[in-house]
């Protein structure tokens, strides 16, 4: 995108909204509209860390607060490439107004659940961001009367509008959105690797002859700071051993209460019904608290197993799986068939003397560092290149390109035989 004059003036707020992270946010008359319907108030009762908090107390922030610190800090940067000429003025409303609505598609915890829905071919929360603001009654009515074309929106969260750099803003290493959840989520589990010179990264972003977003030479360090904050949060927050247990015994769970349970709320757990909720206004009471009503319900149903309810018992009074073997490691090269293999030789090995839903294997590798999407750095002689140059004296360069996920979790009843079966295992 060619540099332009802006003459737009300033967007208006007419209120404000104080944020534990960034203080007073200044909504407009269209954000205010949007954040005051049932489907967005709705974000105020999803977990920003779906089950972190049964490890960390204080991580009980939601989707509804970090929404709206990504329209904030979408709102910075646009303000400053328009001041610079690179977007036009009247597109900072557009970016704030996709930031504020990228999550507002999530699932009940998040990604836990949504993994259970993709695994039945159901839609991912982008899909159905998508279509909530296409079909929401009050979300679609707003946006209709506005100025903006609700297909904008919907392009950016995609990362497919046409200009690059509104995409990479939403959609790349560097985004609006990270830099938000890394110090909120740092703030509110107390782990301080997640803390990032925000307002230097800010400062030092601008875009590229080519269209795209960079940072100056004299950002590296700040961007550095982002690339090992986010690596170390990887390591002690998103997959923390204990977090991810609790979180596949809750998918395990629900696959259960899916086939198990004889009431009208288990039809909610079947792909299509999402679509018709967002369409009849049943949408935005589908939160984390429905979870925990269908577990209620599913303890107190004759058709639910005892096995199950021993199940659901354990999830809710934190005495989950446990991890009885984790061989994670960190690589320059994603995860292999033979770590895949390993983990299943163990599954079937386990299984053999222990029931196979009392074994979970959990497997995923990790990028730390994207070759296609990392941060482009323009250089004091003029020259654009990636972070990951070697022509970039940085250490960006000696971290680990992935974090590779192995882990073994058990039902604690057979978590002492499990662990001596391993260890003749390992033995032979």
């Amino acid at each position: 995108m060619k540099p332009s004059t802006w003459s737009s003036s300033e967007l208006k707020y007419v209120t404000r909204i104080y944020d534990e992270l960034h203080g007073y946010i200044g909504l407009t008359e269209l954000e205010s509209r949007v954040i005051d319907t049932p489907v967005f108030q709705r974000l105020r009762r999803i977990k920003q860390l779906s089950a972190a908090w049964l490890v960390y107390p204080g991580a009980v922030h939601t989707r509804f607060s970090h929404s709206i610190g990504v329209m904030y800090i979408m709102g910075i940067i646009a303000e400053k490439l328009a001041r610079e000429g690179y977007i036009p003025g009247d597109d900072i409303q557009l970016l704030r107004l996709a930031a504020l609505l990228h999550d507002i598609g999530h699932y009940p915890y998040s990604h836990t659940l949504e993994a259970y829905y993709l695994k039945m071919d159901g839609p991912s929360h982008e899909q159905l961001a998508k279509y909530i603001i296409l079909k929401d009654p009050d979300l679609s009515d707003i946006i209709s009367s506005s100025n903006i074309d609700p297909w904008e929106i919907i392009s950016i969260i995609e990362g497919r509008h046409k200009e690059p750099v509104y995409n990479m803003l939403l959609g790349s290493d560097l985004d609006a959105d990270r830099a938000d959840y890394l110090p909120r989520d740092a703030l509110h589990t107390g782990v301080t690797y997640g803390v990032i010179d925000l307002h230097r990264i800010i400062d030092t972003l601008t875009v590229s002859d080519d269209g795209s977003l960079a940072v100056s030479y004299k950002g590296l360090h700040a961007v550095e700071n982002f690339y090992v904050a986010r690596f170390h949060m990887y390591k002690s927050v998103y997959y923390h051993k204990t977090i991810i247990g609790y979180e596949s015994l809750l998918r395990l769970i629900i696959e259960a209460v899916a086939e198990e349970l004889d009431d009208v709320e288990a039809e909610k757990l079947k792909p299509n019904w999402v679509y018709k909720a967002i369409e009849q206004g049943e949408y935005p009471y589908w939160e984390d608290y429905w979870i925990h009503i269908l577990l209620y319900k599913a303890l107190k149903d004759r058709s639910v197993s005892d096995d199950t309810k021993r199940l659901i018992k354990l999830f809710l009074d934190r005495r989950g799986y446990k991890n009885i073997l984790d061989l994670s490691y960190t690589s320059n090269t994603p995860m292999t068939n033979n770590d895949s293999n390993k983990l299943m030789g163990l599954y079937e090995e386990l299984t053999k003397t222990i029931p196979k839903n009392a074994v979970i294997v959990f497997a995923d590798s990790v990028p730390i560092v994207k070759e296609d999407e990392a941060v482009r750095v323009i250089l004091p002689n003029g020259s654009i290149e990636w972070i990951t140059s070697s022509s970039i004296d940085t250490i960006i360069n000696t971290l680990p390109r992935y974090y590779i996920v192995l882990r073994v979790y058990v039902d604690p009843i057979y978590a002492n035989l499990a662990k001596n079966q391993l260890v003749k295992n390992i033995r032979k």
